[in-house]
């Protein structure tokens, strides 16, 4: 797993990644919202949400070869403000594959999808 931190707040890297992602040609499946979870369980947690994204067509060439890789698709970014400062996480598809033993040609295009999504966010935001 990788982190980084972001310059803007959480609200302008949440908007930003889902632009990216969008603009990738990639889907956003769900968007979980970890925060207003804890408010409706009565506890704080402050923001944090995670985006689940993908293109269906790799996933399911991942899924074709091992479907036990089910498990960690969608592919994910995790957003979360820490005392002003906003951070993401994610892990590489490369880095899932290698968990479940896949190798596939596709892998590598992923990795070069999430890589430019991040890049873009950060540089945009710094």
């Amino acid at each position: 797993m990788l982190v980084s931190r972001c310059r803007c707040g959480f609200q302008e890297c949440e908007a930003q990644l889902r632009r990216l992602i969008e603009e990738a040609g990639m889907r956003i499946m769900a968007i979980i919202d970890h925060g207003k979870n804890a408010e409706e369980a009565g506890m704080k947690l402050g923001n944090v949400k995670v985006i689940l994204f993908g293109n269906p067509r790799a996933g399911t060439l991942l899924m074709q070869v091992k479907k036990d890789v089910a498990i960690d698709l969608p592919m994910r970014i995790a957003i979360w403000d820490d005392d002003g400062e906003t951070f993401i996480a994610y892990r590489l598809p490369s880095e899932i594959a290698a968990e479940h033993g896949i190798d596939h040609e596709v892998i590598k295009r992923m990795d070069e999808g999430v890589m430019e999504i991040i890049r873009k966010a950060l540089a945009s935001t710094q």
